[in-house]
């Protein structure tokens, strides 16, 4: 008979967060599909509350961390309750955004973060990182490092009709995000005035461009259809420790859903867009305009590169793809 995988993922959060959504829920709801007992619970928030809940927990053949950063004691106790105790992260989890000014007592908590991320990456049997950059980091704790990009479902994520006569450039993310996009926005006058760029968020929009942009509030339930009302996505970035640990999963879903993608040339958006084929990376102020002027002048040339990065992203970035990687990650495979 054979034996039934047994997996529980440890989230510190509720389902929105967009690490739960795609590097948890998305691997339960397949693993059940698969007759696996796999499963997430949320981790207590208080440290005695969670001892109580580690030493309650049943065996399992892989127990995966998400992103949470624990006391020492914590992840010994996990691993008495498994065969591979797994830690996964997408994020420099040890650095800040650079929207936050730089100051000693920031410097003292990144440097106190890097010691618990270090830390942990030691305690774990494997550590799953979201992109190369991050890999490397986790390394200097680690000797058993798997990358493993943040998924996306393209069977849910897929392309709305392509329109020649139609050229609009959108953004999606979160409000803190929206601290990358104000100078773009701004160099993109000229092509924004006429036809205003389409901004996603959970926050209504208020920079200096403001009245360059048509804002809605994101929706679970509307994402697909916002991101299909998209011909360009934006995805401007500064670069730093804090971008280059970024994953690229905004791009991604632009190029599932038929956006052409306009990127900063920064981190893993480099190993995603090919420059010109799938997507335009930027390295200089004004090639935002310049490239977006092109795109939106030239319909054959965005329903060529549409198309290219779609291919792209299915056979590289799927969920099947990925849980592949993640089910020898883990040893269940």
């Amino acid at each position: 008979m054979t034996k039934i995988p047994k997996i529980l993922f440890l989230a510190q959060s509720g389902d929105d967060l967009p690490s739960v959504r795609f590097r948890v829920l998305p691997y339960v709801e397949l693993g059940k599909t698969l007759g696996w007992d796999i499963r997430k619970k949320r981790i207590p928030k208080s440290f005695f509350k969670r001892l109580s809940f580690f030493t309650g927990l049943g065996r399992y053949d892989a127990i995966v961390i998400q992103k949470k950063l624990f006391s020492p004691l914590e992840p010994m106790l996990l691993k008495s309750r498994c065969s591979n105790l797994v830690y996964d992260f997408d994020d420099a989890l040890w650095t800040f955004h650079p929207s936050v000014p730089p100051s000693a007592r920031r410097d003292a908590r990144s440097a106190k973060d890097t010691k618990r991320f270090l830390r942990q990456c030691r305690q774990v049997d494997t550590v799953i990182a979201g992109n190369s950059y991050l890999a490397a980091r986790g390394a200097e704790g680690s000797s058993n490092i798997k990358i493993i990009p943040t998924p996306l479902d393209t069977d849910k994520y897929i392309p709305g009709s392509f329109h020649p006569d139609r050229s609009r450039v959108g953004w999606m993310g979160t409000s803190s995000n929206m601290f990358f996009i104000d100078e773009v926005l701004q160099s993109l006058n000229p092509v924004l005035v006429a036809d205003p760029a389409f901004v996603v968020s959970n926050k209504i929009y208020t920079g200096n461009a403001s009245d360059l942009v048509s804002y809605e509030d994101w929706s679970s339930e509307r994402e697909v259809e916002q991101l299909q009302s998209m011909d360009i996505g934006l995805m401007p970035l500064t670069d730093d420790e804090y971008t280059r640990g970024k994953c690229g999963f905004k791009l991604l879903q632009y190029m599932a859903c038929g956006a052409v993608p306009v990127a900063s040339a920064v981190g893993f958006n480099k190993e995603i867009i090919e420059d010109g084929k799938d997507g335009f990376l930027i390295s200089s102020p004004q090639q935002w305009l310049e490239r977006v002027q092109l795109l939106k002048s030239d319909p054959d040339l965005r329903a060529k590169m549409r198309e290219a990065a779609r291919k792209k992203v299915v056979s590289r970035f799927s969920l099947k793809t990925a849980a592949e990687k993640l089910w020898a990650a883990l040893g269940v495979s």
